[in-house]
C-alpha cells in the first residue's frame, strides 16, 4: 500500500469496501482519503481502471480469476485488461465452516479439511472449475505463457521416442543389409 500511495495513482473502490480502511490505523485512513476515488459500484471502478488506466482497484483474487476465465477482463488476443501486483495480497480471506461449539465431529471435520487443503485437492477443484469456465466462455485461446510453470513429462516426449525407435530400426536394417551384401559379395568373389 505504501508504494501505491507514493506513486500518486488514485485508489478506486466501492462503498462496500470502505470497511477495509476503517479498521486500519489513522495514517493509513488519511492516506486513503487523500488518494481515493469512491465509485458507485465495483463495476464502475473496474470500467474506469480498464478504460482510463489512471487508477488502481482492490479486487478479490477469486473474482478476478473467474472473470478472466469467463473472458470479461480480457482484451484482444486474450490479453488481460487488468494487471495485478506481484504478492499484492492486501487482505486474506478464506472459506469458513461454522459448527456448534463442542460438536463431537469437530476434530474429524478439521482433520478432513486440513487433509483436503494440504493434498492440494481444493486447488485442483478450483483449477477444474476455472478450466470449465474457460471452455464454456469460448473467449480464451489455450496458450500457455513461456514464463509460467508447465508440466512437461514423458507423455509429451512420446513422439521423440517414436522417432528414436524408427531411427534405431532403420539403422539396424541398414546394418543387416550391409552384412547380407558383404556375405553375398564375398561368395561371388570365391566363385
Amino acid at each position: 500500500m505504501e508504494e501505491l500511495y507514493a506513486s500518486g495513482v488514485k485508489l478506486a473502490y466501492s462503498p462496500e469496501k470502505s470497511y477495509i480502511f476503517e479498521s486500519g490505523d489513522e495514517t493509513e485512513a488519511s492516506n486513503v482519503q487523500t488518494n481515493d476515488v469512491i465509485c458507485e459500484s465495483e463495476e464502475d471502478c473496474i470500467g474506469w481502471v480498464i478504460y482510463q488506466k489512471n487508477a488502481s482497484v482492490l479486487l478479490d483474487d477469486d473474482d478476478v480469476e473467474e472473470n478472466i476465465a469467463l473472458g470479461i477482463y480480457l482484451g484482444e488476443n486474450s490479453k488481460p485488461l487488468l494487471c495485478g501486483i506481484k504478492d499484492g495480497v492486501f487482505r486474506q480471506t478464506g472459506l469458513i465452516m461454522t459448527m456448534l461449539h463442542g460438536d463431537p465431529l469437530m476434530k474429524r471435520v478439521t482433520e478432513i479439511i486440513d487433509r483436503v487443503v494440504e493434498a492440494g485437492i481444493y486447488n485442483y477443484w478450483n483449477s477444474l472449475r476455472m478450466h470449465s469456465l474457460k471452455l464454456s466462455s469460448l473467449k480464451i485461446t489455450m496458450v500457455h505463457p513461456l514464463d509460467g510453470y508447465y508440466s512437461f513429462n514423458l507423455h509429451h516426449m512420446q513422439p521423440a521416442f517414436y522417432l528414436l525407435l524408427m531411427g534405431w530400426c532403420l539403422s539396424t536394417l541398414c546394418f543387416l543389409v550391409e552384412i547380407f551384401y558383404n556375405c553375398v559379395l564375398s561368395k561371388r568373389n570365391l566363385n
